[in-house]
This record gives structure tokens, C-alpha cells and sequence, in this order.
């Protein structure tokens, strides 16, 4: 009874979420669905939020925000399940819609770091086998840093990267830190230009420094 109740429940906050995406008013549409993305407890709640965001891309078509949001809500999908082959299908999908977002704003700091997100996550699968989606993630990576240098999340995620990294590969909290504490400095300063534009990763950049120490 609980699980139908709790079903129910996000079946009716999806339905007013789509109907609020219809009524033309997009940043507030677009805030409204990065708010229930924070509260998604598993994958499957954070797929039906990417969900909804590409019903926003459809009617938006000339915004890069709601593929970019569809394609991070999907690689929070990712993360939230264990299973190889979810992950895999999770990430697919993100990156085809990172993608889109890039066809519509073209050298863009934001798309070219979450970009290199997934692409390192996509190797994470299977490392020995995957090391072609390492050289990829590693020129995202630049490319976002050569376009905005002061985009925090360039170093949250490369020192994310080498934070989960086992030492005997080069990685640990101690190879990180330097790139985790500029991340936590430039989150300081930053500044999204619009209201829907990225400005997430500073509680984790800060927790993740915290466990440098």
C-alpha cells in the first residue's frame, strides 16, 4: 500500500510538472524539475525527471539547458544504480543528449565538462576495456577549461575523477585535493548568467575536500 501510495504520488507531481512545462514559462519549468531531481531517492526517480526535461527539449528547441539537464538526470540515474548494464544504458542516453545540447550552443564550458563527466564514467564500467573513453573524457575536459577557465565544475569533476581513482593507478584523496580546493574557491566567486544555468556541484566539492584532510 505504502510503494501504490508513494507511485501515485509522483505520478501526480510528474503530471502537474508537465503541465507546468506547457504553460511557456521555462525557467521556472526548468527550476521546478532540477528541485525533484534533488529529491530522488533511486534511479528510477531520477529517470522520470530526465524524462521530463526532454519534454521541455521538445518545446524549447532553442535551449541547451533542458538536453543538458536531461542528460545529468540520467547520469545521476547512473550513479544510483549497482547494475552494470543500467549504468551503461543510463549513460548512453546521457550522452546522446549532451550531444543535442551542443548542437544548439556550440563551445559551451558547461556541456563540455558534464560531457567529459560521463565519458569517464562510461569507461569506470570496464576500465581495461574502455580506455578510449579516458582520452575522450580527458579532452573534454580541456576544451571545457580552454572555453572558461573559471567554471568550477571543470575541477570538481577532474578531481572527483582522481578522487575515486585507486592509488595504485595514480589516484586517492591526496592526488585530489589541490584540484578539489580550486573547485571550492571558484565555487565561491561563480556565478550562473541565468537562473537556469548549471550551479550544482559546491556542497559535494566542499564535503570532498573535507575528506582529504
Amino acid at each position: 500500500m505504502k510503494n501504490l501510495a508513494k507511485l501515485l504520488t509522483l505520478l501526480l507531481v510528474f503530471t502537474g510538472m508537465n503541465c507546468f512545462a506547457q504553460k511557456s514559462d521555462f525557467p521556472a519549468s526548468v527550476l521546478l524539475g532540477l528541485e525533484q531531481c534533488k529529491k530522488a531517492e533511486n534511479s528510477e526517480d531520477a529517470a522520470k525527471v530526465a524524462t521530463y526535461f526532454e519534454s521541455i527539449a521538445k518545446t524549447a528547441t532553442k535551449e541547451w539547458t533542458p538536453s543538458y539537464y536531461a542528460a545529468y538526470c540520467n547520469l545521476y540515474a547512473g550513479l544510483l544504480t549497482t547494475d552494470k548494464a543500467v549504468k551503461d544504458q543510463y549513460w548512453d542516453k546521457a550522452l546522446l543528449e549532451i550531444d543535442q545540447a551542443d548542437a544548439i550552443s556550440a563551445n559551451n564550458s558547461e556541456i563540455y565538462a558534464l560531457k567529459g563527466y560521463l565519458q569517464f564514467m562510461k569507461m569506470s564500467i570496464s576500465p581495461m576495456s574502455r580506455m578510449n573513453y579516458m582520452a575522450e573524457s580527458a579532452e573534454s575536459m580541456e576544451k571545457a577549461a580552454a572555453i572558461n577557465p573559471e567554471n568550477p565544475r571543470i575541477y570538481l569533476i577532474k578531481g572527483q575523477d582522481i578522487y575515486y581513482t585507486p592509488e595504485a593507478y595514480g589516484g586517492g584523496p591526496a592526488k585530489a585535493k589541490s584540484l578539489l580546493e580550486t573547485a571550492v574557491s571558484k565555487f565561491a566567486t561563480f556565478k550562473p548568467v541565468k537562473a537556469v544555468d548549471p550551479n550544482w556541484g559546491a556542497d559535494l566539492a566542499v564535503k570532498l575536500v573535507a575528506k582529504c584532510n
